[in-house]
């Protein structure tokens, strides 16, 4: 079950995993990008026998219905609320699942960061797909020392990437529908933006917008974003970051940019989130060599690569035991000569 912000990406992937490992599959993709899903399913009808691979298309009519079968596993890419409702008809049956959901995936910057680097990566993995994305850096948590100054260099990183009219800029994105661009909209406080904040709901379009002096008691802080929302928080000593970040929900994703490798291993050890990145964004999914998922709240099980095909196996074990010596001494009665024969072996 694929969500709609990379519909295509995010059903193919398992779908090769799922193959691989020498399983049938149903897909399930988003209703909020039917136009993908229509691609999908002609390829899968021209490639495949639908035995082996199907489409199922539709909305929350066909998700419980599908839901209401027993299959031998789950793999679930989406919100944490229909997580939930996938892991609870999952438990009738005892289904296995995997669960690749989100969160408020914090971006720690430290005093020690290469600040113009850092914009430039971190507004780089923000606003890619218009931040809907979800391993995006939902919120920025800055050392109170160089807060002013990482503010200044994300505010010319926006600029300089999506230029000073992102709603006419023909390579900036839109929001998937209207619920989503009224639900971000209402997120933003216009009192403490400092970049952005336009919008156009003709082509659903939000600029990326930079919020500073934020608190963890504002809406945006309350969901997570999915959204080019930029909040901006800051904490006093890196210790303090890591309590409060652990204090939270376990975020998908979590990043740190500093030049202190102490601070780095300091952090990345002691926070409890699903992967992430050392003086980078996003990136840590595009490799094949690691495993990619949640921890927590924010999922459970790993796909890419090796561990995809892992996902969707079930590894025997088996004994094939020989004929040709059966020893006696393990069967009874336990007389006198078998405990000598014991005796004999464990000399």
């Amino acid at each position: 079950m694929s969500p709609w912000n990379y519909p295509f990406l995010l059903t193919m992937e398992p779908l090769v995993d799922a193959i691989a490992a020498g399983n049938t599959a149903i897909l399930k993709p988003s209703a909020y990008s039917p136009y993908v899903s229509d691609v999908m399913c002609l390829i899968i009808k021209e490639v495949f026998d639908p035995a082996y691979v199907s489409v199922v298309t539709g909305g929350r009519a066909e998700n419980n219905c599908l839901l209401n079968e027993h299959f031998d596993y789950i793999f679930f890419t989406g919100s944490q609320a229909v997580g939930k409702e996938v892991m609870r008809k999952a438990a009738e049956y005892l289904t296995p699942v995997t669960l690749e959901l989100g969160g408020k995936s914090p971006c720690i910057v430290t005093e020690s960061a290469d600040l113009k680097l850092a914009a430039r990566r971190i507004v780089f993995g923000k606003f890619l797909n218009c931040g809907q994305t979800c391993v995006a850096p939902d919120y920025i948590y800055v050392q109170d020392s160089i807060k002013d100054q990482l503010v200044k260099e994300l505010i010319h990183e926006t600029k300089r990437q999506f230029t000073d009219s992102p709603l006419n800029n023909n390579d900036y994105g839109k929001i998937v529908n209207e619920k989503h661009f009224n639900r971000i909209s209402g997120l933003i406080d216009n009192g403490k933006v400092v970049l952005g904040g336009a919008s156009d709901a003709d082509s659903l379009r939000i600029e990326p917008t930079i919020m500073d002096n934020v608190t963890f008691d504002d809406a945006v802080m309350q969901e997570e974003i999915f959204g080019p929302l930029m909040p901006i928080l800051t904490f006093h000593s890196v210790e303090d970051a890591v309590n409060t970040v652990n204090a939270h929900m376990h975020p998908l994703a979590l990043y740190i940019f500093t030049k202190n490798k102490k601070e780095a291993r300091y952090v990345t050890s002691r926070c409890n989130y699903g992967g992430g990145c050392i003086n980078d964004t996003i990136i840590h999914l595009a490799t094949s060599n690691m495993g990619f998922g949640g921890f927590g709240e924010s999922g459970m099980g790993s796909y890419h690569g090796k561990a995809g095909f892992d996902t969707f196996s079930h590894y025997k074990s088996i004994v094939d035991k020989k004929c040709w010596l059966d020893l006696p001494m393990r069967y009874q009665p336990y007389t006198k000569a078998n405990n000598s024969l014991i005796h004999m072996f464990l000399k």
